[in-house]
């Protein structure tokens, strides 16, 4: 049971990890060389796919892409705000909001095995 607490926590940790990476990769799109924000995106996307498929050796894989998805938006919106200085509408508000919800959906309603 503890081996595969364990097991299940480290699956957790690479979804989180996939995450980061996928947000660290996005972010450097809008650096102003091209050339090394394209390098640098390729990179940790790359890496973000490596932790994902660790992820859901353990993670069912709708549920680990649904949360890699949301919460790297909620990220990505993060960073677009404070480092950025970019702004949403309210119908895209709207939209996150929604996404929230489903994912919150999709989680209560995960057949445990």
């Amino acid at each position: 049971m503890i081996i595969e607490k364990k097991g299940f926590l480290k699956a957790w940790f690479f979804l989180i990890s996939a995450i980061v990476f996928e947000v660290l990769g996005t972010s450097f799109l809008k650096i102003e060389n091209i050339i090394l924000g394209y390098f640098f995106m390729a990179m940790f996307i790359g890496f973000s796919y490596f932790f994902l498929s660790k992820a859901i050796k353990k993670i069912q894989i709708g549920i680990a892409y649904a949360i890699w998805e949301l919460l790297g938006v909620i990220l990505i919106l993060l960073v677009s705000f404070i480092v950025f200085k970019e702004n949403l509408t309210l119908t895209q508000i709207l939209g996150i909001v929604c996404s929230i919800a489903g994912i919150i959906m999709i989680n209560i309603g995960e057949v445990k095995e």
